[in-house]
């Protein structure tokens, strides 16, 4: 009985300390599971056009976005994977300034400043409490919080006569408290299992270094290997186009389709063009070319398939996390997941509430 008081007492005050984040948490991560219908619903203006022949150059759509935007530095370029989807350029940073761009005439159709627009501003609030790192930490404490409270929730589930049956069920005709009661133990068993994988794969996005290091050596992996760096002695000689890397990486196995391209931001840099298989489940793939900025020599192949055991591991972690693996099921099931920890927090806040009124 001491025991089950101390866990009890760990699982309630828990979750009273970081409820509010977690609710926030799971709601905008439902909301995130769809960002892309949503987005396409809110700017099809800017997300969709209408398919031609034939593509103007990248290097074309670039030079137009830096006269469009001269104060800006381009960091990335999404190109389209669909005959309907436009350029989305991203300038200065990950979550600054986004440019769209028509693929068959080059022409900029808008822009937007991710903390401007909806999914924008859920999407830093949820992955970083719009407070950069530190919110992001602050998130990754609130996750491994989550872990302890469902391992407590689950001890505190389980039946002392053996009887775990009535654990999953809910007696609508019951007073009031009891289907409180009866809400909040069935939908914490319901949701534990999900919950603990989620909590488990979001500590695994911002403390990456950490978790990867830890697969890597319970499965005697090597680590990732770190991007290699380009030769700024080359500095001054004429660089190749975007459309000539494009070219030069389409050409290297895997035969995959080009997602993104990250541009230099420093003098050593590279530039690395990402490549997504077919069967793969990752939206933007894991297949990484190294480029050197100067040149445009290969510097470095990585492709997911010869990749090993911890990193596959590791990447799996994100797919998970926002529910793609199975397609549209596992989407909704996320979405089910996030709204959970809002039914467990205002049930358990309510148990504890009346707890408090009987001891008074």
């Amino acid at each position: 009985m001491k025991v089950r008081s101390v866990v009890f007492n760990l699982h309630l005050y828990t979750g009273l300390a970081v409820g509010l984040l977690l609710v926030l948490s799971g709601l905008t991560g439902s909301l995130l599971v769809f960002r892309e219908e949503i987005e396409g619903l809110v700017y099809p203006e800017l997300m969709k056009t209408a398919p031609r022949d034939e593509r103007v150059p990248v290097q074309a759509v670039l030079e137009a976005v830096g006269r469009a935007y001269p104060q800006d530095r381009p960091f990335s370029i999404r190109l389209p994977r669909t005959p309907q989807q436009t350029y989305l350029v991203r300038m200065n940073g990950a979550h600054d300034l986004l440019v769209y761009a028509d693929p068959y005439s080059g022409k900029i159709l808008g822009a937007l400043r991710q903390e401007d627009t909806f999914t924008g501003w859920i999407s830093l609030l949820h992955t970083q409490l719009l407070s950069g790192e530190r919110g992001e930490t602050l998130l990754g404490i609130g996750a491994m919080l989550l872990v302890c409270m469902g391992v407590t929730g689950i001890i505190l589930w389980w039946p002392r006569h053996g009887k775990i049956s009535p654990g999953f069920k809910i007696r609508w005709p019951a007073h009031w408290k009891k289907v409180n009661f009866d809400l909040h133990r069935a939908s914490g068993i319901y949701a534990a299992l999900f919950l603990l994988i989620t909590a488990f794969t979001g500590v695994s996005l911002v403390f990456n270094k950490n978790v990867a290091g830890l697969i890597n050596a319970v499965t005697q992996s090597p680590a990732r290997t770190a991007p290699p760096l380009s030769e700024p002695l080359l500095a001054g000689m004429p660089t190749p186009s975007l459309d000539m890397l494009l070219q030069q990486a389409d050409h290297i196995p895997p035969a995959t389709v080009i997602t993104w391209i990250n541009f230099p931001q420093t003098p050593r840099a590279p530039w690395v063009v990402r490549k997504k298989l077919p069967q793969e489940s990752h939206p933007n793939g894991r297949n990484f070319i190294y480029l050197d900025q100067y040149t445009g020599r290969v510097l470095q192949v990585e492709n997911t398939l010869e990749a090993p055991l911890g990193t596959r591991i590791n990447n799996v972690l994100y797919l998970i996390h926002i529910g793609v693996i199975g397609g549209t099921p596992t989407r909704i099931l996320q979405v089910a997941v996030g709204l959970s920890p809002t039914v467990l927090f205002v049930t358990g806040f309510v148990r504890w509430k009346n707890r408090r009124k009987g001891k008074r």
